[in-house]
């Protein structure tokens, strides 16, 4: 059973929960329900490609074999990549979390599997010591190119014109000289991860990654399903998943004129192993979904 208070909201019940001098508590209880929630889940592909390492860090981050992605596999090298397949609103498969590339097989492996998706969006959260000691997986400068495995990747157009994040244009080429346009939201609000960024300029991303996705044309994946966005941060498991909390929730008040977080999270928990699990994280998706209720966005 969920708490009292974990039922489906209006928009009204949702500003009634964020203004209530027992919000914080109810959020709180509710968080933490979730969390002894019992995921079922198996890791074999993680286990037997070597990639789990003995750190507690590496075990947090543990991809579910039921919704790891799972790429071609090429003679001589390691395909496996700890990226998850996450459902949206009414939408199977409509993201792809994964933690940020730093070596040059991650790397590989990430550029490989926006090929194989045909991916028109990417949103990155870096936090400010992110690839300081690493590799980038792409170059700030426009007319630049890097080479990852059999694609090569050129920095077409760089867009700043938004205080909270930068737009850059990707061009992706493989062998045959393929191209593939992408577009990368480099969020630069949320660099410390457990200072939780200003909800308006969250909202801003949100709003302006739709209006590129939707004018980008979505290709269809072989699976048949619109190919995803892929979302990243340092570790998949906090602001990449906030992303994706926030982004089903307002799908599901635009669509239905309520919506259900703590339901949200259940669910986004048995795609994802161990991800939101920062309560703070949690109340930060009820205060960006009440901020997009005050200023009545349309997205």
């Amino acid at each position: 059973m969920g708490s009292r208070n974990s039922k489906t909201l209006t928009r009204d019940g949702v500003s009634k929960l964020i203004k209530g001098t027992d919000g914080v508590k109810i959020m709180i209880q509710e968080h933490k329900e979730i969390m002894n929630m019992n995921v079922k889940g198996t890791f074999t592909a993680a286990i037997t490609t070597g990639c789990l390492e003995t750190t507690r860090k590496d075990a947090e981050r543990l991809c579910f074999d039921h919704s790891r992605v799972v790429l071609s596999e090429e003679t001589g090298t390691n395909s496996y990549i700890n990226a998850s397949y996450i459902n949206g609103f009414n939408r199977p498969k409509a993201y792809i979390t994964t933690t940020t590339p730093d070596s040059e097989e991650t790397i590989c492996n990430y550029w490989k599997m926006i090929w194989e998706h045909q991916t028109k969006i990417i949103v990155t959260f870096q936090e400010s010591e992110d690839s300081v000691d690493g590799i980038s997986y792409w170059n700030p400068e426009v007319g630049s190119t890097l080479q990852f495995g059999k694609l090569r990747i050129e920095t077409y157009r760089i867009i700043n014109n938004h205080p909270s994040f930068q737009i850059t244009n990707l061009l992706i080429k493989d062998e045959d000289e393929h191209t593939l346009f992408v577009y990368q939201f480099l969020f630069t609000k949320w660099q410390q991860v457990n200072i939780s960024p200003p909800p308006s300029e969250f909202i801003d991303l949100l709003f302006m990654v739709r209006v590129y996705n939707q004018s980008s044309g979505e290709p269809v994946s072989l699976e048949g399903y619109n190919s995803p966005m892929v979302v990243h941060c340092s570790d998949g498991l906090r602001r990449s998943m906030v992303f994706c909390a926030i982004d089903i929730a307002i799908s599901s008040i635009s669509e239905t004129g309520e919506v259900n977080l703590y339901s949200i999270v259940s669910k986004l928990r048995k795609d994802k192993y161990n991800c939101l699990y920062k309560v703070n994280d949690y109340c930060f998706c009820y205060i960006a979904v009440y901020h997009y209720i005050t200023f009545h966005r349309t997205v």
